[in-house]
């Protein structure tokens, strides 16, 4: 099959829409069958159900999620058969008790199925770092109106309804109006999908001396706008998590068993987040303590800590889901003592669950990682 009849297939998903919401379960997965084969995880055309395809799953499930979606990878493991492309290898001894299941459940997964796989010109397709892209970005087509997922997504990193609409109205009316007599593309740049064209795009707009004059006139609420739809490409599509990893795995100074090691603290596995839920014992900030719903985090940002740093606990937070997009988006952090810093950037932080007076336990090893944060994270 030629890869336009894949892209197809992955532009129309036949994705559950019960509750009025297109549910993201099935792209979650495909997206995260898509990391693994990028991160050499998956090397055949084997895809097990495992915790790594769980704990992927999950990384995609969470900023996409609504209403009461629960995260369910066996969901779309067994359903996703009805794309055509999907297949199950079932064991023979169970293949007719299989065939006669009226619902499916993690155990049933593990008990009935050897792994699920895809068609092999899919799988050569996914392996490419061209055609992935391009695949990776015909997913994002099935989760319905992008404007109303970005509304969604900023809200829940405390945009007000106002800075919200402000933002919408830049990107889908102002900006492109201003932009007609230069040659760029005039039409809304929320319709723009994938975030390495919205980067070629926005970084070229952001030179047209009208757009300077216009932002700067708007104490630069335009560049904010571009810069927030893109952060929210960014996490549907996880770009800089993959960049991430890719460095790893290509770094050859780095042994086999540290890229291993590596791989799993960036993906907030492994011991990393095993020595934060030991130090901490639950959320920094709330005490809550479900690790389910809790983000192990970096203090000091991957991308410009050293491998050490990287490792170290002490750069390291435990956070609930939302507080942890704020603090690693730089809209709160915590002074030496610990004391939680609101940046007047996050309109609406009581609807987090964040408090003025609230405050985390530190040690004197998290202080050098918190200034860094202070001075170069917050958005002071």
């Amino acid at each position: 099959m030629a890869v336009k009849y894949y892209i197809d297939k992955f532009q129309s998903i036949r994705a559950d829409r019960s509750n009025g919401h297109v549910k993201p379960h099935k792209i979650c997965l495909l997206f995260a069958v898509i990391d693994l084969i990028e991160q050499g995880v998956i090397t055949q055309n084997q895809i097990i159900f495992n915790e790594q395809l769980k704990a992927s799953f999950t990384s995609y499930f969470e900023p996409l999620k609504q209403g009461n979606d629960k995260d369910t990878p066996h969901l779309p493991f067994y359903h996703l058969q009805s794309s055509n492309f999907w297949h199950l290898d079932i064991k023979p001894e169970y293949q007719k008790e299989f065939d006669e299941l009226k619902s499916v459940s993690n155990a049933t997964m593990l008990h009935f199925v050897n792994f699920a796989y895809i068609d092999d010109e899919l799988f050569d397709y996914l392996k490419s770092s061209i055609t992935r892209d391009v695949l990776k970005d015909a997913l994002t087509h099935n989760l319905g109106d992008l404007e109303t997922q970005y509304m969604r997504w900023a809200s829940s990193i405390g945009k007000s309804d106002k800075t919200i609409k402000n933002y919408i109205g830049a990107l889908k009316g102002s900006i492109p109006n201003w932009l007609k007599g230069s040659g760029l593309a005039t039409g809304s740049l929320m319709s723009i999908s994938s975030h390495v064209t919205y980067s070629q795009v926005t970084e070229k707009i952001m030179q047209v001396e009208e757009f300077k004059a216009k932002n700067k006139k708007g104490n630069g609420m335009y560049s904010a706008a571009i810069k927030s739809y893109s952060a929210f490409l960014d996490n549907i599509t996880q770009t800089t998590l993959n960049n991430d990893l890719e460095t790893i795995i290509k770094d050859e100074a780095t042994t086999a068993t540290d890229k291993a090691t590596l791989v799993k603290t960036r993906l907030g596995q492994g011991r990393f987040r095993t020595d934060l839920i030991n130090y901490w014992h639950g959320c920094a900030l709330t005490g809550y303590r479900n690790t389910d719903f809790l983000i192990a985090s970096h203090i000091r940002p991957w991308s410009v800590s050293n491998d050490k740093e990287r490792l170290d606990p002490n750069n390291g937070i435990l956070l609930l889901a939302n507080i942890d997009k704020a603090f690693d988006g730089g809209y709160i952090t915590f002074n030496d003592k610990g004391k939680v810093l609101i940046s007047s950037s996050l309109d609406d932080h009581k609807v987090l669950g964040i408090g003025e007076n609230m405050a985390i336990s530190l040690n004197n090893e998290h202080q050098n990682y918190l200034a860094y944060h202070r001075e170069v994270i917050f958005k002071n």
